[in-house]
C-alpha cells in the first residue's frame, strides 16, 4: 500500500497536478523509506532532463540503466527484438522515454523489496520520523484555511483544532475531529464517507458543504448544510437525522447534564439519578435581511454577522473574532437584542457603532473590555 501511494504522488508530482497536502505526503513517506528516496530522486532528475540537450549524458544514463537490470535478469536486447521492442538507432526523444520507463521499473523493483525485507521489522529510522497525527489549529482572533489529503477544503473559525490520522484517513473511510468551529468543502467519494466527530454529534458526508459550531463551553452545538445531505447522530440521544440544504441543526449542550431528583417510591423518598435528553431543533438557515446572506457561514468571508441576538451572546463572537475578553456587568444589558454586520472594523469601531442603538459606557482595563450600562 505504501509503495503504491508513493508512486502514485511521484506520478502527480512529475506531472505537476499534486496539491500541496500530496506533495508534503510524498516528502513524509519517502523520509520514512530511504530506499525509495534514491529512486524517486534518479527519477525526477531523469524527468528533468531537456529534449534536445545533453545528449551525452543521455546516452551514458541510458546504458547505465540497462546494465542494471540486465544485471537483475532484465536482458532488454532479448526481449521480442524482431517486433521492434528495442531499436538502438531510436530517435533521442524516445530513448528519453525509455530511460524514464527504465527508471520507474528500478523504482518499484527497488522500493518492492525494501517492503519486502522491512515490513515486519521496520527500520528505527521509518518509526523515528512518522507523523501520525496532523492537528491544524487555530489562535483566538485568527482564522484558516487546510486543505485534506483527499483534496477537501477546511475553513476554521478562531480558537479551533481540527485533527486526522493520517495512517488511516482515506483507507476505508475518511475521519476528522472538529473542536470548534469549521466549515466544510468536501470533495464527494460514495466509496469512502467523510465522518466528522464533535463533543456532541458524528456527522457522515459523502461530498457537501456545510458548516460545523462546537465551541467548548458554549450552550449550543450547530450545524448548518449548504448543499448536498449529511446524516447527524446525536451521541447522547443515539439517534440519526438526515438534514437537507438549507436546514440547522441546534442542540442544546446545556440540557444533558446530570441531576438528581427525589422520587416517592413505595412510601419512601429515594434521592435517583436523571440525565436528561438534550433539546434539538431542525430550523432553516438564518438569512440576514439587508442581502439574504447567510449569517452562520458569513465568517468564512470574514463577515462578523448577528441577527435579532443578544449581547451576551455577540460578546462571545466578538471576543473570538478580535481575541479579547469582554465582561458585561449588568444583566438586562446581556438581553438586549442587536442586528449588524462587522467586516473592517476594529473592535472600538464596532463598540462605538453597537452604542448608537444601545446606550452604554466602555472601558478597557489590561485587555480587558468591561461593558457597564
Amino acid at each position: 500500500m505504501t509503495v503504491e501511494r508513493i508512486w502514485t504522488l511521484m506520478s502527480r508530482k512529475l506531472l505537476n497536478e499534486a496539491t500541496p497536502a500530496e506533495l508534503i505526503e510524498l516528502d513524509e513517506l519517502i523520509k520514512t523509506h530511504p530506499d525509495a528516496a534514491i529512486i524517486t530522486h534518479t527519477v525526477q532528475q531523469l524527468w528533468n532532463i531537456p529534449n534536445e540537450n545533453e545528449d551525452d549524458f543521455l546516452e551514458a544514463t541510458y546504458h547505465l540503466h540497462k546494465q542494471r537490470l540486465k544485471d537483475r535478469s532484465f536482458d532488454l536486447e532479448l526481449m521480442d527484438t524482431e517486433k521492434g521492442f528495442l531499436n538502438l538507432q531510436q530517435p533521442k526523444r524516445y530513448k528519453r522515454s525509455l530511460i524514464l520507463g527504465i527508471s520507474m521499473v528500478l523504482f518499484i523493483f527497488a522500493t518492492s523489496i525494501f517492503v519486502f525485507f522491512y515490513k515486519d521489522n521496520p527500520p528505527h529510522l521509518a518509526v523515528k520520523n512518522k507523523i501520525i497525527q496532523s492537528e491544524v489549529s487555530t489562535k483566538s482572533g485568527s482564522r484558516s484555511k487546510v486543505q485534506l489529503p483527499d483534496g477537501s477544503l477546511v475553513w476554521l473559525n478562531s480558537s479551533s483544532k481540527l485533527t486526522y490520522n493520517n495512517d488511516h484517513f482515506g483507507e476505508a473511510i475518511r475521519e476528522v475531529t472538529l473542536s470548534g468551529e469549521a466549515f466544510f468543502d468536501v470533495v464527494k467519494n460514495p466509496l469512502k464517507p467523510f465522518i466528522i466527530h464533535t463533543n456532541k454529534m458524528d456527522i457522515k458526508v459523502l461530498g457537501t458543504a456545510f458548516n460545523v459550531k462546537c465551541y467548548a463551553g458554549d450552550k449550543n452545538s450547530e450545524t448548518s448544510l449548504i448543499r448536498g445531505s449529511i446524516e447527524v447522530t446525536l451521541k447522547d440521544r443515539q439517534e440519526k437525522i438526515m438534514m437537507k440544504p438549507n436546514e440547522k441543526l441546534v442542540v442544546n449542550s446545556e440540557d444533558s447534564k446530570i441531576g438528581k431528583a427525589v422520587l416517592p417510591i413505595d412510601k419512601h423518598e429515594k434521592v435517583v439519578t436523571i440525565k436528561s435528553q438534550p433539546i434539538i431543533e431542525l430550523s432553516h438557515l438564518t438569512l440576514f435581511p439587508s442581502d439574504n446572506s447567510v449569517v452562520e457561514t458569513a465568517w468564512v468571508d470574514n463577515r462578523l454577522v448577528f441577527n435579532n441576538e443578544s449581547l451576551e451572546d455577540i460578546a462571545i463572537k466578538m471576543e473570538r473574532w478580535y481575541g479579547v475578553s469582554i465582561v458585561i456587568t449588568n444583566e438586562k444589558l446581556k438581553k438586549v437584542l442587536l442586528t449588524g454586520i462587522l467586516e473592517k472594523e476594529t473592535i472600538y469601531q464596532a463598540l462605538n457603532a453597537m452604542q448608537l442603538t444601545t446606550p452604554f459606557t466602555y472601558k478597557v482595563d489590561k485587555g480587558i473590555i468591561t461593558i457597564s450600562k
